[in-house]
């Protein structure tokens, strides 16, 4: 058998459910320390676009899209798209503090890819010079000294998919649009 609450139980749950709802929040922006303000800040800032010839400044560096070419896919109805990109370090501290970098592709129509993770093999069967090049998320500055690295990245995608845009994530900065 049940017992009806009384009016003033339920209106003391209400008040703490609601107060649960105030509480949590702010426990999160409380316990970031400005963490989460800081990482709202950069996604509201608008990314650094970069047409094919040109450049992105960023995070110490200038990045620029080199090539970004279609080979033929392991998988039916699928390709293999090989992005290269230059980073010329201008500050190799700022630089360091931004890697790893994260690359994504995105096409024509919104949808996106991450690069795969370990693309080795597939790497040499395509483009055999550019196998030991580093990707996004091996890339160190120590390789740099004054010449630009070369950086590249393997994403499998849709045979039919195009109008190919990178975007390139940097800790602590705008993200870079490459097109």
């Amino acid at each position: 058998m049940s017992v009806p609450a009384s009016s003033r139980e339920r209106k003391s749950y209400w008040i703490s459910l609601v107060s649960l709802l105030a509480a949590v929040p702010l426990a999160v922006l409380v316990g970031s320390r400005g963490e989460f303000a800081a990482w709202l800040q950069r996604r509201m800032e608008p990314p650094v676009t970069a047409e094919r010839d040109g450049s992105g400044q960023g995070a110490g560096g200038s990045w620029r899209l080199i090539s970004l070419r279609r080979l033929p896919g392991t998988l039916p109805d699928t390709s293999l798209m090989l992005a290269e990109i230059d980073l010329s370090v201008q500050a190799a501290d700022v630089v360091q503090q931004a890697l790893p970098c994260a690359l994504s592709l995105t096409d024509g129509a919104g949808r996106r890819w991450d690069p795969l993770p370990l693309p080795g093999r597939l790497l040499r069967e395509a483009d055999p010079e550019v196998a030991d090049r580093p990707q996004c998320t091996t890339l160190t500055i120590g390789e740099a000294g004054d010449a630009p690295l070369r950086v590249v990245e393997l994403f499998l995608v849709p045979r039919q998919a195009d109008g190919f845009t990178l975007s390139l994530a940097l800790t602590g900065s705008p993200p870079i649009l490459l097109k």
